[in-house]
């Protein structure tokens, strides 16, 4: 601005200037009025002000500078404005086109990384796809190569892993199924052996004591062997059957199997069909689930206790009379957890409900309430 003032005065020492109003051909409004004033650094003045365009028909911002010049013999006061607004506008029609282009540019490359990111982890979403979908009693089609080494290589160690799982897997079947044929055999054999030998004329009262102690424990092994042969085929889905099961037509059927043992304890029974109730799954495994649950029922109830049987919107609820407490809910349900007063039960009845539960996706609830407990499946 010291320069334009410097211009300025120059140009007035060349020329005396009699006119009050001047316009700049570079759109610069001039104003020199004589003053008495004497020139000095001190009077340079900047402000802002509102003009009246004529030209834009419109009050618009100008900037002012006002200074005291002299031309060697006299003093003018010297106005220069200029219009702000036209820095407005230049910086609008700079920001607003680069503002446009880099939207522009971030949206391309969102769009351009997509699309490379989709093709690019496409085998690798399709890997994933196929490990969701595969059961280890099925057979399961091999991952494929991609054109990726990265992916190619994971599918390779993915092939070989599976296969050696699937190999032990069968093995384990094997072995199982086997281990289990093998025991109930002999088992079989002692029980026969033994009960000829219950028989027998020349046994004393304590002979048949120890015979009847054997007995008994050869019938819980064998039912611990059939128990843990079923938890594992339940565990590797070994029952692909399914059918529509009616609930209280098998209810009743099983409490026929269980007659003797309610007689003997004198419990009372109180059915309440509300609704009728039916499950989608093998007929073997239903079975399996409402006689375990009336059994377990049944075997943790009291003499002149009472059973709970309800039925209602797809929520089969069994509840019984019980001295026993449970201390730890999560315990309950473990294999091979049982309370002092049940000897004779091998403690994987609730095991292989629960086991039944997850594998058709039934959820399974226990709670206690003055000395009723409860077991409740919402289907």
């Amino acid at each position: 601005m010291r320069s334009v003032l410097f211009f300025y005065t120059t140009w007035f020492r060349k020329k005396i200037i009699t006119t009050t109003d001047l316009t700049s051909d570079i759109d610069n409004q001039i104003e020199l009025k004589p003053t008495i004033q004497l020139s000095d650094k001190s009077n340079l003045n900047f402000s802002d002000t509102m003009i009246y365009d004529r030209l834009e028909e419109e009050v618009l911002p100008y900037r002012v500078l006002k200074a005291i010049v002299s031309d060697g013999n006299s003093n003018f006061e010297l106005t220069i404005r200029k219009s702000s607004i036209e820095s407005d506008d230049l910086i609008e029609s700079i920001i607003y086109p680069v503002l446009f282009l880099f939207l522009l540019l971030l949206t391309g490359f969102f769009i351009i990384n997509w699309y490379v990111s989709k093709k690019l982890w496409r085998p690798f979403y399709q890997t994933l796809e196929q490990l969701e979908r595969y059961k280890l009693n099925e057979n399961s089609n091999s991952f494929s190569n991609t054109p990726i080494t990265e992916f190619s290589e994971l599918n390779k160690t993915l092939n070989t892993m599976i296969d050696k799982i699937q190999s032990d897997f069968i093995s384990q079947k094997q072995f199982i199924e086997n281990a289990s044929h093998e025991i109930q055999t002999p088992l079989a054999i002692i029980k026969a052996k033994i009960e000829l030998l219950i028989q027998s004329k020349n046994l004393n009262e304590s002979d048949m004591q120890l015979i009847q102690s054997i007995y008994n424990a050869s019938n819980k092994l064998s039912s611990l062997n059939k128990a843990l042969l079923l938890l594992s085929k339940i565990e590797n889905n070994q029952f692909t059957n399914s059918e529509t099961i009616e609930i209280e037509p098998l209810i009743e059927k099983t409490l026929g199997h269980f007659e003797d043992m309610v007689l003997l304890k004198n419990i009372s029974i109180e059915k309440k069909y509300l609704s009728p109730v039916s499950l989608s799954m093998d007929p073997v495994l239903a079975d399996i689930l409402i006689s375990n649950l009336i059994q377990n029922a049944i075997r943790h109830n009291i003499t002149n206790g009472s059973i709970i049987i309800k039925l209602s919107d797809n929520c089969i609820s069994i509840s019984n009379t019980s001295k026993s407490s449970v201390s730890n809910t999560d315990e309950l349900f473990q294999r091979f957890k049982k309370n002092e007063g049940s000897a004779e039960s091998i403690g994987l009845g609730l095991a292989i409900i629960k086991e039944i539960c997850e594998n058709y996706k039934i959820r399974l609830n226990y709670s206690c309430s003055n000395s009723i407990h409860t077991l409740q499946l919402n289907c």
